[in-house]
Protein backbone atom coordinates (compact mmCIF):
# COMPACT_ATOMS: atom_id res chain seq x y z
CA UNK A 1 0.00 0.00 0.00
CA UNK A 2 2.52 2.47 -0.90
CA UNK A 3 3.65 5.12 0.26
CA UNK A 4 2.58 4.05 3.45
CA UNK A 5 3.36 0.44 3.67
CA UNK A 6 5.92 -1.54 3.18
CA UNK A 7 6.08 -5.67 3.11
CA UNK A 8 8.29 -8.13 2.51
CA UNK A 9 9.23 -11.54 3.48
CA UNK A 10 13.11 -12.75 4.35
CA UNK A 11 15.26 -15.87 5.40
CA UNK A 12 18.50 -15.73 7.80
CA UNK A 13 20.64 -17.45 5.78
CA UNK A 14 24.15 -17.40 7.57
CA UNK A 15 23.07 -19.53 10.85
CA UNK A 16 21.48 -22.78 9.91
CA UNK A 17 19.28 -23.66 12.40
CA UNK A 18 17.46 -19.77 11.60
CA UNK A 19 17.37 -20.97 8.14
CA UNK A 20 15.68 -24.01 9.03
CA UNK A 21 12.97 -21.96 10.44
CA UNK A 22 11.92 -20.56 6.96
CA UNK A 23 10.72 -17.21 5.44
CA UNK A 24 9.84 -14.53 7.78
CA UNK A 25 7.41 -11.65 7.32
CA UNK A 26 8.29 -7.82 8.36
CA UNK A 27 6.21 -5.06 7.06
CA UNK A 28 6.36 -1.21 7.96
CA UNK A 29 3.72 0.98 8.34
CA UNK A 30 3.24 4.83 8.58
CA UNK A 31 0.51 6.26 9.74
CA UNK A 32 -0.01 10.42 10.26
CA UNK A 33 -1.28 11.36 14.09
CA UNK A 34 -1.74 14.15 15.61
CA UNK A 35 0.97 16.16 13.30
CA UNK A 36 3.29 13.52 13.69
CA UNK A 37 3.80 9.94 12.15
CA UNK A 38 3.31 6.51 13.79
CA UNK A 39 5.74 4.16 12.86
CA UNK A 40 4.67 0.20 13.19
CA UNK A 41 6.75 -2.53 12.91
CA UNK A 42 5.28 -6.21 12.78
CA UNK A 43 7.61 -9.47 12.54
CA UNK A 44 6.87 -12.41 12.74
CA UNK A 45 7.14 -16.06 11.51
CA UNK A 46 4.25 -19.21 11.36
CA UNK A 47 6.21 -21.33 13.65
CA UNK A 48 6.11 -20.63 17.81
CA UNK A 49 8.83 -20.40 19.85
CA UNK A 50 10.64 -19.14 16.98
CA UNK A 51 14.41 -18.76 17.41
CA UNK A 52 14.26 -16.16 14.60
CA UNK A 53 11.92 -13.86 16.86
CA UNK A 54 13.65 -14.24 19.56
CA UNK A 55 17.38 -13.33 17.98
CA UNK A 56 16.30 -10.27 16.04
CA UNK A 57 13.60 -9.13 18.54
CA UNK A 58 16.79 -7.40 20.93
CA UNK A 59 17.94 -5.62 17.92
CA UNK A 60 14.52 -3.56 16.94
CA UNK A 61 15.14 -1.55 20.24
CA UNK A 62 18.71 -0.23 19.23
CA UNK A 63 17.40 0.35 15.35
CA UNK A 64 14.56 2.54 16.44
CA UNK A 65 16.03 4.08 18.73
CA UNK A 66 18.88 5.35 16.56
CA UNK A 67 16.04 6.00 13.80
CA UNK A 68 14.56 8.19 16.36
CA UNK A 69 17.83 9.98 17.01
CA UNK A 70 18.54 10.59 13.73
CA UNK A 71 15.28 12.10 12.00
CA UNK A 72 15.62 14.60 15.31
CA UNK A 73 18.94 15.62 15.60
CA UNK A 74 20.77 14.39 12.37
CA UNK A 75 22.70 11.84 14.34
CA UNK A 76 22.59 8.29 15.62
CA UNK A 77 23.20 7.45 19.28
CA UNK A 78 24.02 3.57 19.46
CA UNK A 79 26.91 2.96 16.90
CA UNK A 80 26.32 0.16 14.75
Amino acid sequence: DPPRRLAFTWRNEFRPELKAEGFAFCSYELEPVDGAVKLTITHGVDRPNSQLIQAVSGGWPRILSNLKSLLETGAVVLPA
